[in-house]
């Protein structure tokens, strides 16, 4: 089976700017990533010119510029005649008949990564109920690259400590940073992006235990999320109550997902259930 390539951030963007053009009021949306204090426009949804390809934003400077600056999303209603931000853009903005303007930073894990535009060609409130799902789409977009960059740091760590093979404190480790992430998936309530963290965590335990990647292939067990998730904290040595309150379950459902566990990896016993999960590469 062909394994899908994770999207870039490059196509993240792009796609939040899609769904802006696409599911709110505003009848575009435009963006980039940052580099240093500027952001270069790379991204477009509903644009009826190219004068916004390729246009440089600089904190401070402009509507977007202020967004970056304040880190907060920054509205004018008439982008021609406001005197609140400089005028720095015009050419561009105007050339494309913006009339309405909405930037919004992008923020992952505290940091600014770069900032989506939703735009209008005719005059909104600001008080329109269009910002709201935009906001959101950036917020959304803001958490999935704080994730990637969260995953890619770890994935560094742990490869600089592999050499030949991991010792017994770098495995153990990445038991602990792919628990923490199983417990991070269960606390966030986007349906999308919590399928994302589990795909993540699948690809961080086979990419450091390809010695049992034939066995996982040989295998038929197939864990559910939550199983996965109660087992991750098992092999810490947690116990059912501390387990339920990092997953947010109560005690008698983490019994119940470990026993089916238990049942799916034919284990006597909780530490043999992680055991067996391991040799089969289901989780490292």
């Amino acid at each position: 089976m062909t394994q899908m390539s994770e999207p870039s951030d490059f196509e993240l963007i792009q796609q939040a700017t899609r769904e802006i053009a696409a599911s709110t009021g505003f009848s575009l949306s435009f963006g980039g990533l940052t580099s240093g204090i500027e952001l270069t426009v790379s991204a477009f949804s509903g644009a009826r010119t190219g004068n916004l390809d390729g246009l440089k934003v600089r904190r401070e400077r402009g509507l977007g510029g202020l967004a970056m600056a304040q880190r907060s999303p920054r509205f004018t209603r008439d982008y021609e005649h406001s005197a609140d931000i400089t005028h720095d853009y015009d050419g561009a903005v105007l050339g494309e008949g913006v009339v309405s303007l909405l930037a919004i930073p992008i923020i992952a894990g505290g940091t600014l990564r770069g900032l989506i535009y939703a735009g209008s060609h005719s005059l909104v409130e600001p008080d329109t109920a269009a910002a709201r799902p935009a906001v959101a789409i950036a917020t959304a977009l803001g958490n999935e690259l704080a994730i990637r960059d969260e995953v890619t740091r770890r994935m560094v760590a742990l490869r600089s400590n592999q050499g030949g093979g991991l010792s017994p404190v770098a495995e153990e480790h990445l038991r602990e940073q792919f628990a923490q992430l199983r417990q991070l998936a269960a606390t966030v309530s986007d349906r999308d992006v919590r399928q994302k963290l589990h795909e993540i965590g699948r690809g961080l335990s086979q990419a450091v235990c390809g010695g049992r990647d034939d066995a996982l292939a040989r295998s038929t067990v197939q864990l559910s999320p939550r199983e996965t998730d109660v087992l991750s904290c098992v092999a810490l040595g947690y116990s059912n109550a501390r387990t339920a309150a990092l997953l947010s379950l109560t005690e008698q459902t983490v019994k119940g997902y470990l026993g089916s566990a238990m049942k799916k990896l034919d284990a006597s016993s909780r530490f043999t259930a992680v055991s067996t999960a391991r040799k089969l590469g289901l989780m490292p």
